[in-house]
């Protein structure tokens, strides 16, 4: 008598915890599980989320986030989306927009230097986020905008892009107070999520102009939770020092 063949369990594989990462970083996902197969490739991929987006659109953004930012292809098929009505925390009041906040607490520094204190990712239509980042300067508080497509990389530019819209408020504020204050101007060169020694880095490079020159800067941050919220600390790691250097 024959052994009857056992089949093989469907299990995650080492990696797929960056997707499942990437994947949780999406609006309105509360959680994720990638299925694999014996041979690695993905078998399915579950998504659990609130009743804010809608399941065929969950769809789309876990197929789009894939690609760009792993490039790992994915039929639709395999995808499937659970909904619950826990919503994700301090969701906006407005209808029709959904939100997430990320904070972290402002500790005192001795040597005054620019703190992230929150940020706010919104959903404005069906392909448009907008990215609000809070810092603080001196005891008081400063915020920039930025918008973009609605997807992986481009939200990660926007909370970029925002923050240094808020360094620069920081550094207007300053310049009310003595006009004798060189202009502070930032520009976005890029933004890179790496992973390294089993951790994943953010990477941001910045552009600062000081009167006709044009400085390099760049900074890093672990990744450790929300992936703006590392982009935002790696961009002020990138500037902060620069540009209160420039307003004392």
């Amino acid at each position: 008598m024959s052994a009857q063949p056992t089949e093989t369990p469907r299990v995650g594989i080492p990696g797929t915890g960056h997707a499942e990462a990437l994947i949780e970083t999406l609006t309105g996902v509360l959680s994720s599980r990638i299925v694999t197969g014996s041979s690695g490739e993905i078998e399915e991929v579950h998504v659990l989320t609130t009743e804010e987006v809608s399941p065929k659109q969950t769809v789309r953004n876990v197929e789009s986030a894939l690609l760009a930012h792993l490039d790992m292809p994915l039929d639709h098929r395999k995808i499937s989306v659970a909904q619950t009505s826990r919503r994700t925390p301090e969701r906006s009041a407005d209808e029709g927009t959904v939100s997430l906040v990320v904070e972290r607490a402002a500790l005192p520094k001795p040597d005054g230097r620019i703190l992230y204190t929150s940020h706010r990712t919104e959903t404005e239509s069906a392909n448009q986020s907008k990215v609000t980042v809070n810092v603080e300067f001196r005891g008081d508080e400063f915020s920039g905008e930025a918008g973009s497509a609605d997807l992986p990389r481009a939200r990660l530019e926007a909370a970029a892009k925002a923050t240094l819209r808020a360094v620069e408020a920081a550094a207007r504020d300053r310049r009310s107070e003595r006009d004798d204050l060189p202009v502070v101007a930032l520009s976005l060169d890029g933004v890179r999520v790496v992973s390294a020694f089993e951790r994943d880095f953010t990477l941001v490079s910045v552009h600062a102009l000081a009167g006709r020159d044009i400085i390099a800067l760049s900074g890093s941050s672990v990744v450790n939770d929300r992936v703006e919220a590392a982009v935002i600390m790696a961009t002020l790691q990138a500037t902060d020092r620069w540009v209160r250097g420039r307003m004392e």
